[in-house]
Order: C-alpha cells, then sequence, then structure tokens
C-alpha cells in the first residue's frame, strides 16, 4: 500500500513539473518549425529555378539533387509542425504549399526527360532493326518506340509551361516521328498480314479477305521497303483461304518492266473440296477488264506456250508474259483466267484477273520533253525513274542532273521525285546518263476516283455493282483537303459533297433505289463552288452503275417421294429479273439448314455425309446426304421444310443468298 502511494506522489511531481517547463518549449518548438518551413521555401526557390526555362533548365538534365532537397526539407518541416498548435499547423501547411507544387512540377519535368531518353534508346533501336531488314525486328522495335512516344505525350500533359513541354518534346520528336514515318505502312501490311493469318487459322474468311484487301491496297499505293517479301506474305496468305467451287488465287500486283522483259503470273486453283483443281483453264488477254495489245504467253508451266486452253499441274499455273515485239511497249493489260470443271463446253466456274502488266521502252539517249511527251503516267521513286503516257521510262541518275520545281527553283533529286506524281508534266532536256535539266512544269492534283475494290467487283459482262439494301457507300481518293462531289445519272448538282482526308481519301453513303450512275468530281480549289453537272472534266471520275437487289432463290424438288431427302437434289434458282447476274459462288464449307413444323431442325454441309452443294447457270442445288448435325422436335423431319438458313453460298456480287419458298414431296 506504502508502496502505491510513493509511485502516485512521484507521478504528481513529474506533472508539477511538465507544466511548468512546457510554455518554454513550446516557443522553442515554433521557432525550430519556422527555420525548417524556411528552409523549406529555399529548397522549392531552387527547385523551381531548376526547372524553369529562365532558371538552369536545358530539358536534358534532371535535377534529382534539388527535388530530392526539396521533398527532405519538406518533410522535416511537416514533421516538426506536429507538435504545434492546430492553428499553427494550418499556418505551416499554407507556408509550404507553393514548395509542394515545385515539387509535384519538377516530378513530372524528371519524368518527361526520363520518357525522352527512353525514346532516344527507342529511335536508335528501331534505326537498328530497320538496317537488319526483318521486318519482324522492325515492327517490335516500331511498336515500342511509339508506344513510349504516346506514354510521353500524356507525361508531358502534366509539366508546367508550354515553353517547357515544348522544349523536352523537341528534343526527340523530330527524329522519331521521321523514323516511325518511313516505316509506318510497311509496319501495317505486316499487321494486317499476321492478322489475316490468324482469321484464315479461326476460320474468319470474310474478315481475313478484308485485311488482305486493306494491305494490298497499301502495297498498290506506296513504294514501300521490302516490298517484294510483303508481297509474297500476302499473297501465300491469299492462297491458304478455304476454296470455292473452282476458284482460283492469282497474283494481283501490278508490274512495272521493259520491253524485252518477260514476267511470271502466278495462278493456283482448288475444287469445291480444296483439293488441287488441274481441270481445263482459259488464259487470255481481252475483254473490257483485261486490257488489248501487245501481249503474248511465252512459256506455261515451263513448256512453250501453245493455245488458250492449259492445266494446272498440281493445282498451280506458271506463265511467262512478255510483248508480241521486241520494241513496241504496251500497259494495263491483265491476264484473264477461266476454269471449267466440266470441259470447256461447259459453264465457266470462276472467272479471276492478274495485277496489270506493263512494259516500258527504256529511253537511253538525248531528247527534249514537252508538254505533250513529258506527261507523266507512272512515278517509282524508290528505284529513280518515271514513265510518260507514250511509254517511255527515264531512269534518274543520282548525280550530275539539275532538278527544278513549277518556280524554278533548284531542288535536289529527292525532292524531285517526291513531288513528282502520275498527271505531272517534265519539261527539259533529257539526257541519259548525265547531264539533264528538267523542270516540274505542271504539279498535276490527282482526280478523284472510285475505290479500286468498288471497281473490282463490277462483274465480267456486265457494267453493275449489286447492293442489297438501299444505300451505297462510295469511296475513292483525291487531293487532301479538296471536295469531291457525287452527281447521279450524269445530270443536276450535286446529291452530296464530301472533304478528302488527310490521308487522301474519301467516303460518303448515298441512297440508291434503283438502278444509278454515280460519278465523283473534285474541284480545282477548296474555294470553287461546285453546281452542275460538269461534263468531259478532267476532274470527273469514271462512272459507276450501282444496282440494288437481294440475291433471291425458290427451291425446286427433283427425287422420289419415300419421305427421305437423302439423295434428293434441290434446285435454288434465281428469281430476280434477267439483268442481274446471279452466278453463285460456293464456299467448301457451305451449308444449309432446314426446319420443320414440330422445329425439327438439321444441317447438311458440302462434302460431308454425301452432302455436295454445286453451282449452275441460273443459281445452285443442294443433293441431299445425311444431315451432319439434327436436333429438337422430334429428331426428324417431317411434311414441308423451311429453309433456315443459308451459310457459304453467295452470287457473283458477294450477296447471300435468300430464299423464298419451301421444300416438299421428298
Amino acid at each position: 500500500m506504502k508502496k502505491a502511494i510513493k509511485i502516485a506522489a512521484s507521478t504528481a511531481v513529474a506533472a508539477s513539473a511538465f507544466v511548468a517547463v512546457a510554455p518554454t518549449q513550446q516557443a522553442d518548438a515554433a521557432t525550430n518549425v519556422n527555420q525548417l518551413v524556411t528552409d523549406a521555401a529555399n529548397a522549392g526557390t531552387v527547385l523551381k529555378w531548376a526547372i524553369s526555362v529562365e532558371g538552369s533548365a536545358n530539358f536534358q538534365t534532371r535535377p534529382f539533387d534539388e527535388y530530392n532537397a526539396a521533398k527532405k526539407a519538406i518533410a522535416a518541416a511537416e514533421a516538426a509542425a506536429k507538435k504545434l498548435s492546430t492553428s499553427e499547423k494550418l499556418s505551416v501547411t499554407a507556408k509550404l504549399v507553393d514548395s509542394k507544387i515545385q515539387v509535384t512540377r519538377a516530378m513530372a519535368y524528371i519524368d518527361a526527360i526520363t520518357s525522352s531518353e527512353k525514346i532516344k534508346s527507342d529511335t536508335a533501336a528501331l534505326e537498328t532493326a530497320i538496317a537488319s531488314n526483318d521486318i519482324e525486328k522492325v515492327e517490335a522495335a516500331y511498336h515500342k518506340a511509339t508506344g513510349e512516344y504516346r506514354k510521353q505525350a500524356a507525361l508531358l500533359d502534366r509539366v508546367y509551361g508550354q515553353t517547357t513541354r515544348d522544349g523536352i518534346r523537341n528534343a526527340v520528336k523530330p527524329a522519331i516521328e521521321k523514323l516511325v514515318a518511313s516505316v509506318k505502312n510497311e509496319v501495317t501490311v505486316n499487321m494486317l498480314i499476321k492478322a489475316a493469318a490468324a482469321d484464315v487459322k479461326a476460320g474468319k474468311i470474310a474478315e481475313a479477305q478484308l485485311k488482305l484487301a486493306e494491305a494490298q491496297a497499301i502495297i498498290d499505293k506506296n513504294a514501300l521497303k521490302w516490298e517484294a517479301k510483303l508481297q509474297l506474305s500476302v499473297d501465300d496468305v491469299t492462297k491458304s483461304l478455304p476454296a470455292d467451287n473452282g476458284n482460283i488465287a492469282v497474283e494481283t500486283a501490278a508490274f512495272h518492266g521493259e520491253v524485252g522483259q518477260t514476267y511470271a503470273v502466278v495462278a493456283n486453283f482448288k475444287t469445291s473440296t480444296g483439293a488441287a483443281y488441274n481441270g481445263p483453264v482459259k488464259i487470255a488477254f481481252g475483254g473490257t477488264k483485261v486490257g488489248t495489245g501487245n501481249y503474248k504467253f511465252v512459256t506455261v508451266n515451263g513448256a512453250p506456250a501453245s493455245g488458250d486452253t492449259v492445266y494446272p499441274v498440281n493445282g498451280q499455273l506458271v506463265l511467262t508474259v512478255s510483248t508480241t515485239t521486241s520494241s513496241d511497249s504496251v500497259a494495263g493489260g491483265k491476264v484473264q483466267f477461266v476454269t471449267y470443271p466440266n470441259g470447256t463446253s461447259a459453264a465457266a466456274a470462276d472467272v479471276k484477273y492478274s495485277g496489270t502488266l506493263n512494259f516500258y521502252n527504256k529511253f537511253t539517249g538525248s531528247t527534249v520533253l514537252n508538254s505533250t511527251s513529258g506527261k507523266v503516267k507512272f512515278v517509282d521513286a524508290a528505284n529513280n525513274y518515271f514513265v510518260t503516257t507514250d511509254l517511255n521510262k527515264y531512269v534518274l541518275p543520282t548525280s550530275g542532273n539539275v532538278y527544278q520545281d513549277t518556280n524554278n527553283t533548284v531542288i535536289t533529286l529527292d525532292a524531285f521525285k517526291a513531288k513528282l506524281t502520275a498527271g505531272d508534266v517534265v519539261t527539259g532536256e533529257y539526257n541519259y546518263g548525265s547531264g539533264s535539266t528538267l523542270k516540274l512544269a505542271l504539279d498535276y492534283q490527282a482526280v478523284a476516283e472510285f475505290a479500286l475494290d468498288q471497281l473490282d467487283k463490277v462483274v465480267t459482262g456486265t457494267t453493275n455493282y449489286r447492293v442489297e439494301g438501299n444505300t451505297v457507300t462510295l469511296s475513292g481518293t483525291g487531293e487532301a483537303g479538296k471536295v469531291v462531289a457525287i452527281y447521279k445519272n450524269g445530270t443536276g448538282n450535286p446529291i452530296t459533297q464530301v472533304q478528302v482526308g488527310s490521308n487522301g481519301l474519301w467516303s460518303t453513303t448515298v441512297a440508291v433505289t434503283e438502278s444509278t450512275v454515280f460519278e465523283a468530281y473534285q474541284t480545282s480549289s477548296v474555294n470553287e463552288v461546285v453546281g452542275a453537272y460538269p461534263a468531259g472534266a478532267a476532274n470527273l471520275s469514271d462512272a459507276l452503275t450501282v444496282v440494288p437487289g437481294k440475291f433471291i432463290t425458290a427451291p425446286t424438288l427433283t427425287g422420289v417421294a419415300d419421305a427421305s431427302l437423302a439423295g434428293d437434289t434441290v434446285a435454288f434458282d434465281a428469281t430476280n429479273p434477267a439483268d442481274r447476274t446471279e452466278t453463285a459462288v460456293i464456299n467448301s464449307s457451305a451449308q444449309v439448314t432446314l426446319q420443320d413444323g414440330d422445329l425439327t431442325k438439321a444441317t447438311y454441309v458440302n462434302g460431308v455425309n454425301g452432302t455436295v452443294i454445286s453451282k449452275t447457270a441460273s443459281g445452285f442445288t443442294v443433293k441431299f446426304g445425311t444431315p451432319s448435325t439434327i436436333s429438337g422436335g422430334n429428331g426428324v423431319l417431317n411434311g414441308a421444310l423451311t429453309v433456315n438458313a443459308i451459310t457459304g453460298v453467295t452470287n457473283a456480287y458477294e450477296l447471300k443468298a435468300n430464299v423464298t419458298g419451301t421444300v416438299t414431296g421428298y
């Protein structure tokens, strides 16, 4: 009991002593905090000048010492302030605001410079990858570099001051942007090719075809590094697509060569089951889409060419093509391939065309080019030559020539080639080898044209482009910023206008309720008032006739009424007007699903369990085997059968089959 009393007494004495000295300690603490706050403010000011263009900031050095000193000083002041009263703490907090702002700004500044250093490293890595000529390495380095650049854009938003942001950005921006732009198309094509291959593997054929078409369009429009390799990859994936009946896969890249050369056109053929097709194929130059002129077949699969009916070997034809004479140049032709699985006296199964074939006369003398002889038809900047409309090829040596712009300014060869496009006019003295003085006399602005993929879907023997609904999306190329007007049936004012994007492409959707002829007109100036139909204008595109209407068929049974579809054939004949081409295109995995009154549903797959789906002159037929799957209802088809779905069957315009009527009498 005495011990407890002694402890209590001691406690009381200690408390009394504390109360007596507390005011002096608080005063000392406040004095100490004031000094620490002053130190923090000074450290913040030093940091402010370290990240300011008015101070020592050079957009490359990261002020770690100043940053860490300011953070340490702020932390010390805040720790000391914990001993003060609430009002005194608030006062300290207010005094530290500016220093904390400088720390936040410095953090953003340091992060942005760190990103710049990474961008410099990534730029060097991309340069190394490009030098390796390995497109996969280029793509990997490209994505790393562009990803860091996008990251820096977000980091720069946090940096204080536009001048500071620009200083950091400009330290790395020109180099990375120039390098990225130099391989952007190549990387895009490579990505599209790999994505298309993945789609084929996953059975997404339509998606694969769209990606391949996009890749081919980029290749056709640009002179690419590694173009031959990328084109080969596109062709390889194209060949891997599932075959239609008599399907033909043909190289579609344009060829630009010289008179006297030969060029190999390769085509691959498959049957409806995917096997190699080795039946008769007719080859020709001629027709509205093929072009006529001085072309000849030299060899067919290595043997001298003879006749127009040839036979693939293991599903492949390799044709070498040249000009009929050793002096005449020729351009724009295509090779036509037509398959005849049932003999050449039967209906054709499929028709495909090669890319355009151009053989130019290489000019090796001296001449003076004028506004007529110097009009440019084709430019290959990568290989230093241009071709005029008279099909003469003019090689531009890398030295010894003088090049001028339209305003007579002397420019470099690279600048000259960068400006030179089809439709331009080059004048001046040309000397093969060196000593030429050439001027870009007319910098022609490209006309608007309908997209090539639409024109290619105009079925041979017709002038129509078919749509299922009541609208069509027209698209094409033009000069960035100019206006494209769409005219209907060659008369009146434009039905709509659209501006060409910065990428040189335009697109617009218009109504089509009946057969309609559309043409596009590009203005010669962004300020030009577009009025009535400009008949005969240079900037008027080719005409495209669009016809609306579904691919409609009706079933007709041929067979024995034995209550079983097995062995029976149903003809699905087109019911559309005669002016519409309804040749069917059958995919190797095409299938038909039937459903009866009690909701029994059976699916029949082409080439499975005896089912065969074949094209005819007026549509297609289905010879039924046994179902691949059957479900619902009582599990047996009875009575009138409705065609629930047809997949893998289209007409020549790629429109899906729509069926009317039912299957009965089986």
